[in-house]
């Protein structure tokens, strides 16, 4: 699958980070399987992986784990 990340948005407390939501969107070479979807972080877990490669790779992992998740759960 292709990911893209489409937006990278930070809340702010107090002129600091406090969170951020990153929203991607996800398809397959033919387009025959699209996927779009956002995760949140803390200010810690984003720092350190703002690189947009990395967030790629968190937005793969979010998709997989929603996948899996059984159909009734929260």
């Amino acid at each position: 699958m292709l990911f893209e990340i489409r937006s990278v948005n930070m809340r702010l407390s107090e002129g600091e980070v406090s969170g951020v939501q990153v929203v991607y969107s996800a398809r397959n070479s033919d387009r025959s399987s699209t996927s779009n979807g956002n995760f949140d972080l803390t200010a810690e877990e984003y720092r350190g992986n703002e690189a947009i490669d990395r967030l790629k790779e968190m937005a793969r992992d979010h998709l997989v784990a929603e996948a899996q998740k059984p159909e009734n759960a929260e």
